[in-house]
């Protein structure tokens, strides 16, 4: 049985930009250039697809403020670097479920929401000052949004799986992908147990997540490290279904001709709220605000979505206007989340009892030790 603690390395962030040929909407060109010190720069810490080179490049050529760009492959690594200070930064981005533990650590700083003068592009729906509020202060602005459903090839799964336990069954022994991410995955787990509330397990449930997983790894081919690795294994073929950790990976399969496709399982589906997040050496720094809203808008946003096929954080009316293309929307998202009914189907990230326990279980599944 193949030991896991040594996963794919982060690799290979070109594929989604050599295949995203889909939305090549406006360029940042309404952009007013702003005037910054000589020697400017920011750090921010970030996910593959979010901030790509040549989006950067073109901010830094309209500003003069260089960006050091760092990125990341999951949630436990980022946190891990932030608590260590392996990694200094003025801007983050991680989900709001991660904040209270990050409050917690000190690394994070709240955010003065009258600077964000980008928010009304914001989609209602995400309900995002609510949400980010915490200790009755805000502690990030909406970049991107999205779902965590199954995924699979729909010419090897049939018929249309409707729920989790699918990945457990023996037909797709070997051929199954997870993310190594202790802090999304324990999450469809405890969904896939029917855990009264995923985010609050007992004792009990903490035990039968275990055995789940015990079950599930000689289902396992490998498991991914970030986005671009997980859309790398399935479209070489090493795997036929999986947990999905950014549903662009479907997205851009289904653009190479791969007929893969999703499921939002009966038991729920895992859902999160990327935010920037400020850093105590970002607090009070105009630059940083700037960068932000800039992020926010539809120019930037459309083109985040065209090219990556996430879902961003503006509306279709907003991305339509902005030159996003029907067909675009339609491998997004955007347009289900504005049906009735839509979010009440998704779970949503919170801070988990006890994180601790739970990357102490991942890490004993994937050294084979559980």
């Amino acid at each position: 049985m193949k030991d896991f603690k040594d996963s794919l390395p982060i690799s290979r962030r070109n594929l989604l930009k050599a295949s995203a040929t889909v939305g090549a909407v406006a360029l940042l060109g309404d952009l007013v250039p702003l005037a910054y010190g000589a020697g400017e720069e920011i750090t921010i810490f970030t996910w593959e697809t979010y901030h790509d080179d040549d989006w950067i490049a073109q901010w830094t050529a309209q500003t003069g403020v260089k960006v050091n760009v760092i990125y990341t492959g999951s949630v436990d690594e980022m946190y891990a670097k932030l608590r260590s200070g392996a990694v200094e930064a003025d801007l983050v981005y991680l989900d709001v479920g991660s904040m209270p533990r990050l409050i917690a650590g000190n690394v994070i700083a709240p955010i003065d929401p009258s600077k964000i003068t980008a928010a009304s592009n914001i989609a209602s729906g995400l309900k995002w000052q609510e949400r980010c509020t915490i200790q009755g202060k805000v502690w990030g602005v909406p970049y991107n949004w999205g779902t965590q459903p199954l995924m699979f090839n729909a010419d090897v799964v049939k018929p249309k799986p409707a729920t989790w336990k699918v990945l457990w069954d023996k037909q797709y022994e070997g051929r199954v992908n997870l993310p190594d991410d202790a802090y999304i995955t324990f999450q469809m787990i405890a969904l896939s147990i029917k855990a009264k509330d995923p985010f609050n397990l007992t004792d009990a449930e903490f035990e039968q997540c275990a055995q789940a997983l015990r079950d599930l790894r000689p289902q396992l081919r490998t498991i991914a490290r970030g986005v671009d690795d997980a859309t790398t294994i399935y479209a070489s073929g090493d795997a036929d279904l999986g947990y999905c950790q950014n549903i662009s990976s479907v997205f851009q399969l289904q653009g190479q001709g791969k007929k893969f496709d999703f499921a939002f399982p009966d038991e729920g589906t895992p859902a999160w709220i990327d935010c920037a997040i400020l850093t105590p050496r970002g607090t009070g720094r105009k630059v940083v605000y700037d960068f932000i809203n800039d992020n926010l808008s539809p120019q930037w946003q459309s083109r985040f979505i065209g090219r990556s096929l996430n879902n961003g954080v503006i509306d279709s009316s907003v991305a339509l206007k902005a030159g996003m293309t029907k067909d675009v929307l339609a491998r997004t998202n955007i347009l289900a989340e504005e049906e009735p009914g839509f979010w009440d189907k998704m779970a949503f990230s919170q801070n988990p009892e006890n994180i601790d326990r739970r990357l102490e279980i991942w890490n004993a599944f994937k050294a084979g030790t559980l």
